[in-house]
């Protein structure tokens, strides 16, 4: 009788259970279609600002030249072509545009919605992304594109832009540093989205009445044998949420939780008090999948997923797959930050050193590893880590408040006001350091090095201005400063003095001829010499050739600076005919107590002495390095044991 009553209540108990169900996972897809239209957005836009960096960089460092024939590979000229490739091969038809308010390209105008967001950042200048779902017809993402120094070129002052720009464009100009030029637009088709979700959704009901039905049948059976019924249902239903959980935080090639997941988890224990993510990113990636193909670089991700998860077995440690060739490695466990580095260090050390066997070939991989522990935004610090590591070659870093990148452009911005500042108020002076003679024992040359003198005579070292003058194409100004002034203070002097050129004036038409004016109307171009730095990584040794020969004309003789610290070799040395040979801090500071030092500097003086150049040491700071260098054969000596570099010539040497 009782199990009639069961039988009877169950059919409706069941349909309950599966309108709620219905109700909750339709209410839920709702609620995971927001959150992955704006997480696809973040992920895109993060694909897409990558690209847009990349040909920058292309054009910042001359790989490209800005002409008419490049402006196609602009990313602002370039985003709308490639928007409707991209929305023609994704499900979606996700679009992705660079938009402005003042758009060159009609195709690159901003909407009525873009605008809203545009102006959104106008009046929220600490903001970097918008997201909104007011239009019912597409989600809206928007990333701020804020002028930068190297877009003045092109949206600076009119007359300041190149003549093919000036000619082609009559808007988009004035634009003022830190201004927003427009934005990085994504927009996801809500109905689009919604299809996509429901056909799970539905899927998910279709599977769910199946498998109600299926319970149904067999619970007539298991009520004859067990009274565990309850405990059954409960562990069906159970394994049927995690699977439908899983479809959406699992990886699907290696099988490992996904960014999703790991943004969970962080949520989950922010509270707690050891908190330590490791982002641990393959170097070149694209270059395997190119050479070895697409199918054998999914199988390296998956090896590699195994190694990392066999590593890392502790059960309060978590190895995630995020997209690409990203990995992450988040613990709760009770450790320092400290302890927590060392033991990603043997993981990454270990995967470096470990040959990879992927359909019968052995690859070796380099890696990149950013790790954050107890912040504040763990994972968006973890990854500014990472990109550091990237950029400085360094396998690990450590997050800390120096990678802080609003303070680094607090910095650059007040270093470049100073900078503009010296240049337009001449305050750009040399500084002369000696150089002795080992031969007379007498001080016959000086280097001039460039320095700062602000109103309070506070006198600024080059490396608080160097990086900032090149980036913002400042550098010019410095060399023409250095050389008018050494010029003018040597005129009435007798000795040989030295100004430092880089690669970067070399390849600076307006330069070259300010320093071959100069040099013409200068009586004693003879005593000029010109210093090269090697660690500039000289590519284009006959252009260089060709600027030394050009210059011996007018007396002049020539250094490589830095020597031993770079990329040239005796061979590219030998056909620059240079005079001297300035051998780099690096080598000379551990002279004494190092072998390799000792042996590579021996190597050098040899060398130059063989082909009649002479050696200058640099970075000597004591007696017995100065004696050690007399037995090599060495010609002069510079450094602090001779004398700092100073506003006036010191002339006397004990």
């Amino acid at each position: 009788m009782f199990n009639n009553q069961v039988l009877k209540a169950i059919p409706i108990i069941f349909l309950i259970v599966m309108l709620f169900r219905i109700g909750f996972a339709y209410h839920d897809a709702k609620k995971r279609q927001y959150e992955f239209a704006q997480k696809e957005a973040e992920v895109l836009n993060s694909y897409a600002m990558t690209h847009r960096t990349y040909y920058q960089k292309l054009f910042v460092n001359k790989t490209l030249t800005l002409s008419d024939k490049t402006l196609r590979a602009l990313p602002a000229f370039s985003s709308s072509p490639i928007s409707k490739e991209f929305s023609k091969n994704n499900s979606l038809n996700i679009k992705i545009k660079t938009v402005s308010d003042r758009a060159r390209n009609k195709f690159n105008q901003a909407d009525a919605d873009e605008l809203q967001a545009i102006d959104y950042f106008k009046r929220n200048k600490e903001k970097d992304n918008f997201f909104s779902d007011k239009n019912k017809d597409f989600y809206l993402f928007a990333y701020a594109l804020r002028i930068e120094p190297v877009c003045l070129k092109c949206h600076g002052s009119k007359e300041d832009a190149p003549k093919f720009i000036q000619e082609k464009y009559n808007n988009a100009y004035d634009y003022k540093l830190g201004e927003v030029r427009g934005i990085q637009s994504i927009k996801i088709p809500t109905k689009n989205l919604e299809k996509y979700f429901l056909s799970h959704f539905f899927q998910y009901v279709l599977h769910d009445f199946i498998l109600l039905i299926a319970l149904y049948l067999g619970i007539r059976y298991l009520l004859k044998k067990s009274k565990n019924i309850n405990i059954y249902l409960e562990d069906e239903v159970n394994k049927k949420t995690l699977e439908l959980k899983n479809m959406l935080t699992i990886d699907r090639l290696t099988k490992l939780p996904n960014r999703l997941k790991l943004m969970e988890d962080i949520d989950k224990f922010r509270t707690k008090q050891n908190n330590h993510l490791a982002l641990i990113n393959i170097d070149s990636f694209k270059e395997i999948n190119d050479f070895y193909g697409h199918n054998t670089g999914d199988k390296l991700l998956v090896e590699i997923a195994k190694k990392i998860k066999n590593l890392c077995n502790n059960k309060n440690s978590h190895v995630y797959k995020l997209p690409s060739d990203e990995y992450a490695l988040f613990t709760t466990k009770n450790i320092s930050t400290e302890e927590f580095y060392s033991i990603i260090k043997n993981i990454v050390y270990y995967l470096q050193e470990t040959k990879l066997n992927i359909d019968e070939n052995h690859i070796l991989i380099t890696l990149s590893c950013g790790i954050a522990s107890n912040e504040e935004e763990l994972l968006n610090k973890a990854d500014i880590a990472l990109q550091s590591s990237k950029k400085d070659k360094v396998n690990i870093i450590v997050y800390n408040n120096k990678f802080d990148t609003k303070s680094k452009i607090i910095k650059n911005i007040q270093s470049m006001s100073i900078l503009k500042e010296a240049i337009k108020k001449q305050r750009i002076i040399p500084y002369f350091q000696p150089i002795y003679n080992i031969h007379n024992d007498k001080i016959e040359k000086y280097e001039c090095l460039a320095r700062i003198e602000l109103e309070n005579k506070e006198v600024l070292p080059p490396f608080e201005f160097i990086d900032i003058a090149i980036k913002s194409k400042l550098y010019p100004e410095i060399t023409k400063a250095i050389i008018l002034k050494s010029f003018e203070f040597f005129e009435d002097k007798e000795f040989e003095f030295s100004i430092n050129l880089s690669i970067h004036d070399i390849q600076n038409d307006k330069t070259v001829s300010f320093i071959k004016k100069q040099l013409s109307e200068y009586k004693y171009a003879n005593r000029v010499v010109f210093e090269i730095l090697e660690s500039d990584k000289i590519g284009n040794y006959e252009q260089l050739k060709e600027f030394i020969t050009s210059m011996k004309k007018f007396g002049c003789k020539f250094a490589i600076d830095d020597f031993g610290s770079g990329y040239s070799n005796f061979a590219n040395i030998l056909e620059l005919k240079v005079d001297y040979l300035k051998i780099d801090g690096s080598l000379i500071k551990y002279i004494t107590t190092d072998n390799n030092s000792r042996v590579i500097t021996k190597t050098i003086i040899n060398f130059a002495s063989s082909l009649g150049l002479q050696t200058i040491a640099e970075f000597v700071e004591d007696k017995d390095s100065l004696e050690l260098l007399k037995k090599m054969g060495i010609d002069f000596i510079q450094g602090y044991y001779v004398g700092k570099p100073s506003s006036e010539l010191n002339t006397d040497y004990d």
